[in-house]
């Protein structure tokens, strides 16, 4: 069985960081807003932030390395809105597209409120009307490992639709979409706090969990020579949220040299003691040296797990990422290293 895949809270980052950091927006006059005013949150949590949907057709999509190479899995996110009904036909709730960018599997909002559940782009049931006025933890199970293709869509951690399939050759994801907008100008928003992405079907992904940000609050033990932007703390200058203008740099990188931060322990971090952890995932922005890195992550002193190896842009901004499933408890730290593959 696989297992956390990626997992993502949002910060206090605008539009424009969003897109550097490898999102993109979908939709006619479409925005999106960060809101510190409606989000999915537990008491005692440190500060969230929200994205509020705008527009006709609004979703956004999420970077590639979230569902790539995944041929089964689970996008769940929780959805509110300021009305429990009232859009237009047709806009994407959650939507997972195969490599031909063509067929997917995906729940689209209905006039009512209802969701209509699609396999290989063909419709299967719709849901009873649901009230968007509270939030939902909605979850989409995908498979497209074999032919037929499969799928089931749950809400609040129960199914809402039975389990469907579609003859399809078997394919691997390409990408994923959240939405949906509010389907007409003035409509009420819609917000969104967090998504989360299991690496298989047979996880049990219709639970919800809520994702939260850990900051690093230290330094770790560095290969190569780093020198952050501004002070003498590279956690300082990569914490959230993202800004371009502070950074730590090697500018003479060589294979192995790694930069590495280190969280306070996760208790600290979450506001509370959780009773599980189902992982960690770390998210690095780099760019300024044509290398190839990859992103670190685990529980301080204990295993590391590295993401895939990405090839870094001299000119523009690259993400590579890594999640970790190790056992986490309350008292751990957490490491977060960016290390140089090859150059």
């Amino acid at each position: 069985m696989a297992a956390l895949h990626w997992s993502w809270a949002f910060g206090n980052e605008s539009t424009t960081d969003l897109a550097a950091m490898g999102w993109t927006t979908g939709g006619v006059n479409q925005t999106l807003t960060s809101s510190a005013d409606q989000v999915y949150t537990y008491t005692g949590s440190p500060t969230r932030y929200g994205w509020i949907l705008k527009g006709n057709y609004g979703y956004f999509v999420l970077p590639a390395a979230a569902t790539s190479s995944l041929s089964s899995g689970w996008i769940a996110a929780p959805l509110k809105s300021l009305v429990g009904s009232g859009y237009y036909n047709n806009q994407v709730v959650l939507r997972v597209y195969d490599t031909s960018g063509v067929f997917g599997i995906y729940a689209l909002l209905t006039t009512s409120g209802a969701m209509s559940l699609y396999v290989a782009n063909t419709f299967k049931e719709t849901t009873a009307a649901v009230d968007w006025t509270s939030w939902r933890y909605v979850a989409l199970k995908w498979d497209m490992s074999a032919n037929p293709w499969s799928a089931q869509l749950y809400v609040d951690g129960t199914a809402v639709t039975s389990a469907y399939t579609q003859a399809r050759a078997a394919s691997t994801a390409v990408n994923a979409q959240v939405g949906p907008g509010p389907g007409r100008f003035n409509a009420p928003d819609v917000f969104c706090s967090q998504i989360i992405v299991w690496g298989s079907a047979a996880d049990a992904g219709e639970i919800p969990h809520y994702a939260t940000r850990a900051e690093p609050t230290a330094d770790g033990t560095n290969v190569g020579t780093w020198a952050p932007s501004t002070g003498l703390d590279d956690y300082a200058v990569v914490d959230s949220p993202f800004d371009t203008a502070t950074y730590t740099q090697d500018a003479s990188p060589s294979a192995s040299d790694r930069c590495e931060v280190v969280t306070s322990t996760i208790a600290t971090a979450l506001g509370v003691t959780p009773p599980s952890v189902a992982g960690v995932t770390a998210h690095t922005f780099s760019e300024g040296q044509a290398v190839v890195a990859k992103a670190i992550v685990g529980p301080s002193g204990g295993a590391e797990t590295s993401g895939s190896n990405v090839s870094i842009s001299a000119s523009s901004t690259s993400y590579a990422t890594a999640t970790s499933t190790a056992t986490f408890t309350g008292s751990d730290t957490i490491d977060v290293i960016y290390e140089v593959v090859s150059t």
